[in-house]
């Protein structure tokens, strides 16, 4: 602040001297508060933060009330290595077959049904695909890595993993977490599935063998409470468009 001696007063000058210190400390105040209010990072602040607690089911720190973001898709990259990234995709939750799906799992089942309908047609839904082919390099036993996100809420939908042999000692580590789990095996005694259930979430860890006689693994984490929600935005988003449908067909006849 320059203060013009032919303007002011000596009295005046020293006066605005006295409080210039006041004025400084109300500035930087004032801009402390607002870094606080909006963030001094280069984060987007669109973000969402991510909760303290992760609830239900998890995959390297994401569970049922999780958020996407860049900086989660950061985070996967430095654990899982690069990525192939899409958005608007089909999602079929089927492991294995129809039939092996509708006899063990009839709700998810239904729900793939509800995912798919009409049947035949390729339906695309407002999702992020991120998928990983390269973990192994990062030292983890995943073979494929799919993870499928709502572009609406930002909350993660269905989580496919594969995994080699080496994958052993995580399903123990997920008894550990989850305690014992449901179990059967299958009819051609080739495999066997353990699952677990939070609400109407699973939690389903398969394994059989190759031609070689090594084992392999399937991770599938279902958000199905994340999955109805997706669906009901969807129908939501498309009412207007049936009643405007609805009101040409009147019109018309």
């Amino acid at each position: 602040m320059v203060l013009n001696p032919h303007r002011y007063t000596r009295k005046e000058t020293f006066e605005m001297n006295q409080h210039r210190p006041l004025m400084l400390l109300t500035m930087w105040l004032v801009a402390i508060l607002v870094c606080l209010n909006f963030g001094c990072s280069n984060e987007d602040s669109k973000t969402p933060p991510q909760p303290d607690i992760i609830r239900g089911f998890s995959f390297f720190g994401l569970g049922a009330n999780s958020h996407y973001s860049s900086a989660v898709r950061r985070k996967l990259g430095k654990k899982l290595g690069s990525d192939a990234i899409s958005r608007q995709n089909v999602i079929d939750l089927t492991i294995y077959s129809n039939a092996f799906f509708k006899k063990h799992f009839p709700p998810l089942f239904n729900l793939n049904r509800q995912l798919n309908l009409p049947e035949g047609q390729r339906i695309e839904h407002n999702t992020t695909k991120l998928m990983y082919r390269y973990a192994r390099l990062k030292e983890t036993p995943f073979i494929n890595i799919t993870l499928y996100f709502s572009n609406d809420t930002g909350m993660p939908l269905f989580f496919k993993i594969s995994a080699g042999p080496g994958a052993a000692a995580i399903v123990e580590t997920i008894k550990e977490k989850y305690g014992p789990p449901e179990q059967f095996e299958w009819d051609d005694e080739n495999g066997r599935t353990l699952f677990w259930k939070d609400g109407k979430d699973f939690f389903i860890v398969s394994s059989t063998k190759d031609r070689l006689g090594n084992l392999e693994y399937l991770f599938c984490i279902y958000y199905v409470n994340n999955l109805e929600e997706m669906l009901a935005i969807e129908k939501a988003r498309k009412l207007p468009e049936q009643e405007k449908i609805r009101e040409a067909g009147e019109s018309a006849f």
